[in-house]
């Protein structure tokens, strides 16, 4: 027996006070036995399965659909299987509703999916109806009810699944062929039951009659003739709305209004009567920019009258509520637009002359108080002028963002200046003047920002010195360092009672400087923006920087002169002015002497290095030894003069390769195999200065001095660390190299 089955004990009531013993078994928690006492002390070991239900009830579930597999299939002989075959069914339930006087139950309807692979089934709700609030999609997942099989399964027949009874009604084509070929047709199909709000809102006034149709029709073209227009098949409502949209489209009448002290643009549309009203955003408000407070809609004068019923989801019955008009909307007066009050103070010039043609007229009003006044009290103090916010007065007042004044004197940032020099930034290393015995070996950074004349110093961590570091002076204006001219090594700066001894610079900053401040000049920038334009145009359209020469250049050994330039600039679609172009010349000529070298028009123009930087770690010899991270040459001692003259001959040697290059242009190739031939005759295969020179002048003839030449020797041929360096023979490789950089 199932335990689903009602006894008498599961038929007692579960009331306090009842307990019954039998119907109270023990928890299994997963174990597939359990022990039992009785009231006597008898133990009884059962099988915790013998309690699941759902074992129960699979084991008294006949198998499958109710009729074998086998029979099924030897009706349909083209089925192979049926695990994709479900018959399909249409039924309803009733559902009470309670709480609503519109309705008091509802009629449900559902699909009814029943699978003869395993006798499951599911149901699904069916039609989903736009807005009605009712759950759509499966109701009832699948799953294997009790005694239900295809025999139960039948047109005008209930089942009871889940607690709801289900009523069928009808079946699809293919349900209905296999019933057939079962021997078990189906019954006709049967009508759904209307419910009460189904009802009502499929009920409709009762249709006119065509002679009514007709003679209205005939009125309608009788009243047309007589009055000379064109008869209509529209409404009068239809006709009004007709007439509005075609003699108002994109006629928009502009009120300005305001609620809680923001302003607001109300914008009322003569074709449909719809209101929009739009933000009048203040300056410096602090909220968003978001246009829109109340979208484009036909706002009802009434707000909560349109609102739904809680207790059903229909529009209440009756006349239509009453909208705005534009008759509404009235300076001087408030206009209630979904419950927030606008009290209207003026409108456009368009808007008043449509309201006084029809007798409406629109004077303007005060302007109410409002938060855009509040945000402008500060606008409206007085300011002083440039000259004043710069100056310095006897007494030593500065005007500045913090200096503790009752006036307005914040001095205004130059916006180009600031662009222009925003990265630019001149470093000095400095110390102090006479320090302390506490003081000593301190070292300063001090930077000027060129973007706003500001300084700020930076303190550099030394090791044990007691000192951490860091930030000393604030980033900002000092009244006696106003021009960056005025910063040069060896100078003393003042800065807050500190005086501190510029030592040294970086690169960057002495490059500038040496530059004489060309920066400083708004042609320096147009020059820039020109050479990038036309490097950009040189790369795209030349793949080697040798062509891009020889195409534009004059003569092959000088170089470019003024016109070449233009016609450069032309290609690269450059339109500049005969100014524009003299500031390009002496950017791109470097030793003015008007004609453009390879080494100027590759690194001006091109925007590359003529000789690379770059050395092979094995090239980069050490000749000494390093103590605390510095390299001590060894050998004697050398003085002074002798160092300078050392680099005065490796700035010579660097001059020279740089003209050398410059001379044979494009015969890089023809030069180097000038050497490999030369080498091929030497008895090891290297060449040595004789040869070399040879080479230079008899096979190259290259347009040198003598002293051009000993200083490209020495620059091939001088290594640190030898005695006699022209004794070296060098392998066509390195000169390969050295070409080549």
């Amino acid at each position: 027996m199932s335990i689903r089955e009602k006894t008498v004990y599961n038929a007692l009531p579960k009331l306090p006070g009842f307990s019954f013993a039998e119907l109270q078994h023990p928890a299994t928690h997963g174990k597939r036995q359990y022990c039992t006492i009785d009231s006597e002390g008898t133990r009884t070991v059962k099988d915790a399965a013998a309690l699941d239900g759902s074992v129960v009830a699979a084991i008294s579930a006949p198998e499958g659909c109710g009729i074998p597999v086998r029979i099924i299939l030897q009706r349909f002989p083209s089925w192979r299987t049926m695990d994709d075959k479900a018959l399909r069914f249409f039924a309803y339930y009733t559902e009470d509703v309670v709480g609503s006087r519109i309705e008091t139950w509802r009629v449900r309807k559902v699909k009814l999916h029943y699978f003869l692979a395993d006798g499951s089934l599911s149901i699904v709700e069916t039609p989903a109806v736009a807005n009605s609030g009712l759950q759509k999609g499966t109701i009832v997942s699948r799953f294997r009810p009790d005694g239900v099989d295809v025999f139960r399964l039948c047109i005008g027949a209930s089942i009871t699944c889940r607690g709801l009874e289900y009523n069928l009604v009808d079946c699809d084509a293919f349900t209905r062929e296999f019933y057939e070929v079962m021997g078990m047709p189906q019954p006709e199909p049967l009508e759904y039951p209307c419910d009460e709000f189904e009802t009502s809102v499929m009920r409709r006034p009762g249709r006119v009659d065509e002679e009514h149709l007709q003679m209205r029709r005939v009125i309608e073209v009788q009243a047309a003739t007589r009055s000379g227009t064109h008869a209509s098949l529209l409404t009068p409502a239809e006709r009004t709305k007709a007439r509005d949209f075609y003699e108002y489209d994109r006629n928009v009448l502009r009120f300005y209004a305001v609620w809680e002290k923001r302003k607001f643009r109300i914008l009322f549309y003569l074709a449909d009567g719809s209101i929009a009203v739009l933000f009048d955003k203040a300056e410096n408000d602090g909220r968003d920019p978001y246009p829109i407070f109340v979208s484009r809609r036909r706002i009802p004068k009434e707000a909560r009258a349109v609102l739904l019923s809680p207790e059903t989801l229909n529009q209440p019955q009756g006349p239509p509520p009453a909208c705005v008009r534009a008759e509404d909307l009235r300076t001087g007066t408030s206009v209630d637009i979904l419950t927030r009050p606008f009290f209207i103070y003026d409108c456009d010039e368009h808007t008043r002359a449509y309201m006084e043609a029809r007798g409406i007229p629109q004077p303007a009003v005060a302007v109410p108080l409002c938060e855009e006044d509040e945000i402008t009290v500060g606008k409206r103090r007085p300011r002083l002028t440039q000259a004043a916010r710069n100056a310095v007065s006897d007494s030593g007042k500065r005007f500045g963002a913090s200096t503790m004044v009752f006036s307005d004197s914040a001095g205004e940032k130059d916006a180009l200046k600031l662009t222009r020099y925003a990265q630019d930034v001149f470093r000095f290393g400095a110390e102090l003047v006479n320090p302390s015995e506490e003081n000593e070996g301190r070292q300063f950074l001090v930077c000027y920002y060129l973007a706003d004349d500001t300084v700020s110093v930076f303190e550099l961590q030394v090791s044990n010195s007691g000192h951490v570091g860091g930030k000393i002076f604030a980033r900002r204006a000092v009244e006696n360092l106003q021009d960056p001219a005025l910063l040069k090594v060896g100078n003393i700066v003042r800065l807050d009672g500190v005086d501190y001894l510029l030592k040294e610079m970086d690169e960057r900053t002495k490059r500038y400087l040496e530059m004489g401040m060309p920066n400083m000049e708004e042609s320096y920038f147009r020059t820039q923006e020109i050479l990038g334009v036309v490097a950009s145009y040189l790369q795209q359209q030349f793949s080697r920087i040798t062509d891009a020469f020889r195409h534009y250049a004059s003569s092959s050994t000088q170089g470019l002169t003024r016109e070449n330039v233009r016609e450069v600039l032309s290609d690269a679609g450059v339109h500049a002015t005969d100014s524009e172009l003299t500031n390009v010349m002496e950017r791109v000529d470097g030793d003015k002497d008007g004609w453009v070298s390879l080494a100027d028009f590759t690194e001006q123009f091109m925007h590359q290095l003529f000789i690379s930087n770059f050395k092979p770690r094995e090239s980069q010899k050490r000749w000494g030894d390093t103590r605390n991270g510095v390299v001590v040459q060894r050998g004697p001692v050398q003085s002074a003069m002798m160092l300078a003259k050392k680099a005065d001959a490796e700035a010579q040697a660097e001059a020279s390769l740089q003209r050398f290059l410059t001379l044979i242009e494009a015969r890089r190739t023809l030069a180097i195999r000038s050497f490999r031939s030369a080498s091929e005759s030497a008895y090891d295969g290297n060449l040595g200065i004789s040869e070399f020179q040879d080479c230079l002048k008899n096979r190259l003839k290259a347009p040198m001095t003598d002293d051009e030449i000993g200083a490209l020797l020495y620059r091939f041929y001088h290594t640190p660390g030898l005695n006699d360096w022209t004794a070296r023979r060098l392998p066509v490789q390195e000169i390969r190299r050295i070409l080549l950089l």
